[in-house]
């Protein structure tokens, strides 16, 4: 599902310490009992920001004995949130009008659309509101085996042929059994993706949405009169390979600076307090 935030306390940056603590809404409240109340309509690009960081577009090449050629193939779009951010499920499911939502985990909610008829919706909808990260790679093949499955060509062994190669570059990849049943495959070469500046800025609330974190600090602090230092940090963090499209935030924001961890990822951080309080709180 690429680098997703949705299930927070598996994510090493979200762990308590005594300087550093996020609080879950769950810690608070019972997200299951608050009512679905929808301030804002979400935009279109909101959605495709929110997609950028939360959805997975999943290709299954599963066994079917009850298929001609022993095998199917699904496709699945999905969006998983926390339980506690359902309503934004509601709204995306509203906003397309197919598909459904399901609970997924313990913790999070899944939205799903998995009929050829209804991806073509979610299909129109990324053709004219495009993905800007590397997500864009996983649509593109998703979008290569959908045709391949209209034109009816997943019904032939060739064509399953070129599912399979196209299957080696997304999700997981292809397991042995794939790679045994299908030795004439031949893996697609994945699409490059240059990387993109933000398009809108409501792609960046969707996708801050999905990625970003707000943070408050508390230190000790021997140069402070009551002994401590409180300081804000806005942070965004994805997988390396979005580098490109993280620098580009400096740039967007006027503010903020690039920073590269061991663990494979890039967080965009703005630290100082005067850029968080006129330029990171005004844009929200």
């Amino acid at each position: 599902m690429g680098f997703e935030r949705s299930y927070q306390l598996k994510n090493p940056s979200n762990q308590i310490s005594f300087t550093q603590t996020r609080f879950c809404s769950t810690d608070r409240h019972n997200a299951k009992s608050l009512p679905y109340k929808p301030s804002v309509q979400l935009s279109s690009w909101f959605i495709t920001g929110l997609s950028d960081g939360e959805s997975c577009f999943y290709v299954g090449i599963p066994k079917n004995n009850k298929s001609k050629l022993g095998w199917t193939v699904e496709l699945i779009f999905t969006i998983t949130l926390h339980i506690k951010d359902r309503g934004i499920l509601e709204q995306i499911k509203s906003y397309f009008g197919v598909g459904y939502i399901t609970k997924h985990g313990s913790n999070t909610n899944q939205y799903r659309v998995k009929s050829i008829k209804d991806l073509e919706v979610i299909i129109n909808h990324f053709e004219k509101y495009p993905l800007t990260s590397q997500k864009l790679g996983d649509y593109l093949l998703f979008k290569m085996v959908f045709d391949l499955i209209k034109s009816k060509e997943h019904l032939t062994v060739e064509g399953l042929n070129k599912i399979v190669g196209i299957r080696a570059n997304v999700n997981t990849g292809v397991n042995d059994n794939l790679k045994e049943a299908f030795p004439k495959a031949i893996p697609m070469v994945r699409p490059l993706v240059v990387n993109k500046t933000v398009p809108n800025p409501d792609w960046f609330a969707g996708f801050s949405s999905a990625e970003a974190c707000f943070l408050v600090n508390i230190k000790e602090s021997t140069s402070n009169l009551v002994g401590y230092q409180v300081w804000l940090s806005f942070t965004l963090t994805q997988h390396n390979r979005d580098e490109l499209l993280m620098k580009s935030f400096e740039t967007y924001l006027a503010c903020g600076s690039l920073e590269k961890s061991s663990r494979g990822v890039v967080n965009f951080i703005v630290r100082r307090y005067l850029d968080n309080l006129t330029k990171i709180i005004p844009f929200f």
